[in-house]
């Protein structure tokens, strides 16, 4: 089914969007992980995955498109967890999935991309990539490779593991002592 975008402010960007943009308002946390991830870490997340898709407050923000990511959409969309997709293409002419419909009209959902490509490439990822990393409050990481794109935009925004590998911004103070 295909809906039309609207255009809106997001932080210092012009975003096509679908879906509920109250959402933007609230903290989110951003989801990454690396297409290949091992076994445990895949456990992990998804008992936290779980516990995500049963609470309507939380927001998850993610592109949602490693393996471990579509996975952790497919409880998402099952649960009451709000969610934002951020695919790394535009919006115009992308087919919204029949399994998001209900998200979307229940206002859980919110679908926005900066993007005028029609496919996703390297450059849109990783561009996509860090639009997620500005827009979340908290990141969760359950694996990133060392050899991952990912690295590059966490060593951009300075943050500190806590719990359950949340990551949380820090502002960081320097000292002239």
């Amino acid at each position: 089914m295909a809906m039309k975008p609207t255009s809106i402010q997001c932080g210092d960007k012009q975003v096509a969007a679908i879906g509920n943009t109250a959402l933007l308002n609230k903290t989110k946390i951003g989801l990454f992980c690396s297409r290949k991830c091992p076994a445990i870490k895949i456990l992990e997340a998804y008992d936290k995955f779980k516990k995500w898709a049963a609470d309507p407050e939380i927001i998850i923000i993610s592109g949602f498109h490693s393996p471990v990511e579509k996975e952790c959409l497919k409880l998402l969309l099952a649960g009451k967890a709000n969610i934002i997709i951020c695919p790394a293409r535009e919006l115009d002419h992308m087919r919204i999935l029949k399994e998001w419909q209900s998200a979307l009209d229940d206002g859980r959902m919110l679908i926005i991309s900066p993007f005028k490509e029609k496919r996703a490439d390297k450059q849109t990822t990783f561009q996509r990539n860090q639009l997620v990393a500005q827009l979340a409050d908290e990141l969760y990481m359950p694996y990133i490779s060392q050899d991952s794109d990912l690295n590059r935009i966490i060593a951009q925004r300075p943050m500190v593991l806590g719990e359950d590998n949340i990551i949380s911004s820090v502002d960081v103070k320097i000292s002239s002592d």
